[in-house]
Formats: C-alpha cells, structure tokens, sequence
C-alpha cells in the first residue's frame, strides 16, 4: 500500500478513517503537504498498533467529522530506536 499521496488525496481516498503517513513533508504551519500512506481504518485502536510496526517519523490524524467532545488533530512523531 506504501504510496505517496497528497494530504487532499488522502482526506477524499479515506474519508471516516485513521491514516498513518511515512516520510511526510511538513509546509509552514507543520501541515502535511504529502506523504507515504502505510495505512488507514476506521478502528483508532488498530491505527495505533499500526504505529508500533516501525520506527522513525510519522504522522496520524482522523479524515472524518469531528463530534461530540473529540477534537481531532494531526500528530506528527518521530521515534527512534
């Protein structure tokens, strides 16, 4: 599945998923501009075992509506080791 796409391909590809993007590239704000997709479910648990798959950057965030107390956001991360 590793394939880079743009922050806006990815929003329209998975709408109502966790995606998780390798070897992004941040603009100004520390947005994503595009990345390498390594996955994306509906299931936020799964999204988070997915990230103990690898080390190195990441990024995950939330493609659906926000509601009730959630405040979705983009986490960027990066682990070494």
């Amino acid at each position: 599945m590793a394939e880079r796409m743009t922050y806006e391909e990815i929003e329209r590809a998975f709408p109502g998923e966790w995606v998780v993007v390798r070897d992004f590239v941040p603009d100004d704000s520390r947005m994503i501009r595009d990345g390498v997709l390594v996955g994306h479910t509906p299931d936020r648990a799964e999204a988070h075992r997915l990230l103990g798959t690898f080390d190195g950057g990441f990024a995950i965030w939330w493609t659906g509506p926000l509601s009730g107390d959630f405040c979705g956001h983009l986490s960027l991360y990066t682990r070494h080791g």
